[in-house]
């Protein structure tokens, strides 16, 4: 797990947004429930991810008031967004947890609701992507996946996918390879874990958040790494580069927003929560049982963050030839 940078930011960045906003962010507290939306479906990273910064924020006392959260999936997260967007409007008493779908989704449907719609507040973390396979699978490496693709038509082994960004993965993996998968499309990364447990797609691409109860289990295995480095925490599954497969380094950001035109005070309000999430022991813990990296920004940097990621998604699309 790399903390250095979240360090960083968590002793300086919020100060600042803090300072800046003054007595504001100390007046300004939630006085009703808070709404969580998850825009993507039960049992994924996203819904793990909010659950426990719910815990958190109860357990620790971080909020006055109750927060719940709602699962409104569908759409590669355009669904929640424009649930937000229509019924959340200006509303600070309102979370939502996103991901690069809310960037890749916009760029790939026209009119699809995404990240400019919302009010980013922090990021969180960072996953990486990695490709499973059921305990009983012949693949023991990608190398063997694609090997045994080259044999068969196009499309014939298929691989869960939990939206937009996963779909992305996958075409990233593809075009490395030189293969075509049929790609099943699920509302959640649980949802695509669950089919890959029942045999009903041959692998799945996702990030250890998801993955990693049920690999820990022996349920699953991964057979390649779309980082350039081996996981320390994984240190037998080879990177995709090792076995011949040159893919583009791609990453899963997490982060929170609030909807559109809410007060600064209540953006400086849920910056100083996220500070307090960020630095608890419950959070850095889960971090590092999933695999992931704590990777906290906010302000104008999480502003300039999401440029530069979209930017890179919209040429990565490009080279693939989906846009």
């Amino acid at each position: 797990m790399k903390t250095s940078y979240a360090l960083k930011w968590i002793a300086f960045a919020f100060a600042a947004v803090v300072a800046v906003s003054g007595a504001k962010a100390a007046d300004w507290k939630p006085t009703s429930d808070v709404e969580f939306v998850i825009p993507y479906g039960l049992g994924g990273g996203a819904d793990l991810l909010a659950r426990v910064i719910i815990k958190i924020m109860t357990e620790e006392k971080l909020v006055p008031v109750n927060v719940t959260a709602v699962n409104k999936p569908g759409g590669g997260a355009s669904v929640g967004v424009a649930y937000v967007l229509t019924t959340k409007n200006a509303n600070p008493n309102t979370l939502v947890l996103f991901n690069p779908q809310t960037q890749i989704t916009p760029l790939t449907v026209k009119d699809a609701r995404g990240w400019r719609d919302l009010t980013p507040v922090a990021n969180l973390m960072l996953d990486d992507y990695l490709l499973f396979v059921g305990k009983d699978s012949p693949y023991k490496t990608a190398a063997d996946l694609v090997k045994d693709a080259k044999t068969k038509p196009p499309k014939t082994i298929s691989v869960g996918s939990a939206g937009t960004a996963d779909d992305m993965s996958i075409a990233v993996f593809e075009s490395a390879a030189g293969i075509k998968l049929n790609v099943v499309r699920f509302n959640s990364g649980g949802e695509a874990l669950t089919a890959l447990l029942g045999g009903h797609v041959n692998l799945a691409s996702g990030n250890p958040l998801e993955f990693m109860g049920q690999m820990n289990a022996g349920q699953v295995r991964a057979i390649g790494v779309f980082r350039p480095t081996r996981f320390a925490d994984l240190p037998n599954v080879p990177t995709m580069k090792e076995q011949g497969i040159d893919v583009v380094p791609f990453q899963m950001w997490r982060g929170v927003a609030l909807p559109k035109n809410v007060p600064p005070d209540a953006v400086a309000y849920w910056q100083g929560v996220m500070q307090k999430v960020a630095a608890s022991k419950a959070f850095t813990d889960y971090i590092k049982q999933n695999s992931a990296t704590l990777h906290v920004v906010g302000g104008q940097d999480y502003y300039k963050f999401l440029e530069t990621q979209e930017a890179l998604y919209k040429d990565m699309l490009k080279r693939l030839g989906v846009i």
